[in-house]
């Protein structure tokens, strides 16, 4: 992934892990002609090599005119509100270094579920406050990293001045985001490594298999309660995502979610 790092440096209000997992992605999946909509399209990077790979690109954003392509328009979103995209009509719905921004994130994830076709993908990129490093600034401050306080009401990003929108105000860890999404019909399905987070791995060395074991005590006291099966089938897969590794020791969070077929 060298060869991209030099582009990646020049992208605006981007993450480079993010960044790197959209080119790895693209690489490894075949998304000729498959409807894509990016609903925090940027700068347009993204949407841009999503184009280049062949798909079909409906680019939105807070902000249209900070988007550059020579080949792509982008029209302007509110994800707060219902999304001005026709029902079951996208293979993929990219939502990257966004949630963790909106305040109605049940409802934002149901609107992505709306507009993806049965079996449609949606891609959610974000910092990843679920790490072993997260959890501890969690303990320590409530916030994603120790070494910051959680976003506040004066809290603002912007591509300048006049371009900006609130904080990380609306933390969203792992866990919640799997919930949330299977409320929606979005079933959980993978989570891809980025980075390795040193950070994270000193605290697992001390403390990792006191969670293991924790986790998965919790997990066999709650499921001899339930004889509902797909009860018994989410403990399992909340388990194994409070235990993954990549969850635990990686930087960032690069999570695919598949649309239920109904």
């Amino acid at each position: 992934m060298s060869k991209y790092k030099e582009q990646i440096k020049r992208v605006p209000h981007s993450k480079g892990n993010a960044l790197e997992f959209i080119h790895r992605y693209l690489i490894e999946n075949d998304v000729s002609k498959k409807t894509v909509v990016d609903v925090s399209a940027g700068s347009g990077y993204v949407a841009n090599l999503w184009h280049q790979a062949g798909a079909k690109v409906q680019a939105f954003d807070m902000y249209p005119e900070v988007f550059r392509s020579e080949n792509l328009t982008c029209l302007p979103i509110d994800l707060n509100e219902k999304l001005s995209v026709e029902s079951n009509s996208a293979d993929y719905v990219l939502l990257m270094e966004t949630i963790e921004h909106i305040p109605n994130q049940q409802f934002l994830l149901q609107e992505i579920s709306r507009i993806l076709k049965p079996s449609g993908i949606l891609i959610v990129t974000k910092p990843n406050n679920s790490s072993f490093s997260g959890r501890m600034a969690n303990l320590w401050v409530e916030a994603e990293r120790s070494d910051m306080f959680l976003s506040n009401e004066a809290s603002v990003i912007g591509y300048d001045d006049t371009h900006i929108y609130n904080g990380r105000v609306f933390l969203c860890n792992a866990q919640r985001l799997r919930t949330l999404a299977g409320l929606a019909g979005l079933r959980f399905q993978k989570v891809y490594s980025n980075q390795l987070s040193v950070s994270s791995l000193i605290w697992y060395l001390i403390l990792g298999l006191f969670l293991h074991f924790r986790s998965f005590r919790t997990y066999k006291r709650l499921d001899r309660k339930t004889s509902n099966l797909k009860e018994k089938a989410i403990l399992l897969q909340q388990h194994q995502l409070n235990s993954n590794q990549t969850v635990l020791l990686h930087k960032h969070l690069c999570i695919l979610f598949r649309k239920e077929k109904v």
